[in-house]
């Protein structure tokens, strides 16, 4: 969890210039509130460990749920509970890819605080461009749920690495996008890549024009092949005060 332990272990890392100080609290409440199996991450730094710690913080909520289905202890939430979910194991890892050359960067120092948060186990290391490296990355992890982008070769990253974000509710978050000139045809490229087979997106832009030395966050999720989830809360109950559910 991110507690005053979690903060004196990643303060080392902060580099203002990167601007990742608030964005690194964004991303860790994304991976907690969509809970990927897969994440990837090109440019390692301060957000590294947020990533990794929301994945690990998942997997015990996942197993402390999958404990109490069936169990009277947890008769009040299982009906909220998408019990298919829990019929697949949840077995999250973070790949991240970094040239590891940057002077600037924090990102040869996170390994230090990965293996001191007990967090190497959950995390794979590819030490190479990202151009070139999509082969191992689906060699290794396959398709990715939630990938975050913190590099200036964006248009790159989207001609190579597209086809591993899941089309099935895949979020890709991108650092910066929408404060440099080509962002907004990045963008658009990104936009034709769902192409005439019905493919879909969903786009947020987070912008910060409030902040010093942090623009903006873009958040693009596939939906091509995502369907809801079941809604399983009971009708007539505290879940459905006013029988709106019930009326329908």
């Amino acid at each position: 969890m991110i507690d005053d332990e979690f903060m004196r272990a990643v303060s080392g890392l902060i580099v203002p210039e990167m601007g990742t100080d608030a964005t690194a609290n964004l991303l860790y409440w994304l991976i907690r509130t969509t809970r990927p199996q897969r994440v990837l991450e090109v440019g390692m730094g301060y957000t590294t460990p947020f990533l990794a710690q929301a994945l690990a913080d998942n997997l015990a909520a996942y197993e402390s749920e999958k404990s109490l289905l069936d169990d009277p202890r947890g008769a009040e939430l299982q009906p909220m509970a998408h019990r298919a979910y829990y019929d697949e194991p949840y077995r999250p890892h973070l790949v991240c890819i970094d040239r590891m050359t940057d002077p600037t960067s924090s990102a040869p120092r996170v390994l230090e605080v990965l293996e001191d948060r007990g967090l190497t186990g959950i995390t794979s290391v590819v030490e190479a461009d990202l151009r070139g490296s999509s082969g191992l990355v689906r060699e290794r992890f396959g398709m990715v749920d939630f990938a975050w982008i913190d590099t200036w070769d964006t248009l790159a990253f989207l001609r190579e690495y597209w086809q591993l974000i899941n089309p099935a509710g895949g979020v890709l978050a991108i650092h910066y996008l929408m404060t440099y000139p080509q962002g907004r045809a990045v963008l658009e490229y990104a936009k034709s890549l769902a192409g005439p087979d019905g493919g879909k997106l969903e786009v947020t832009n987070l912008r910060e024009p409030h902040r010093f030395g942090q623009n903006s966050t873009t958040l693009i999720r596939r939906i091509r092949d995502y369907v809801d989830p079941e809604d399983l809360r009971p009708q007539g109950t505290a879940n459905d005060p006013v029988g709106v559910l019930t009326q329908a």
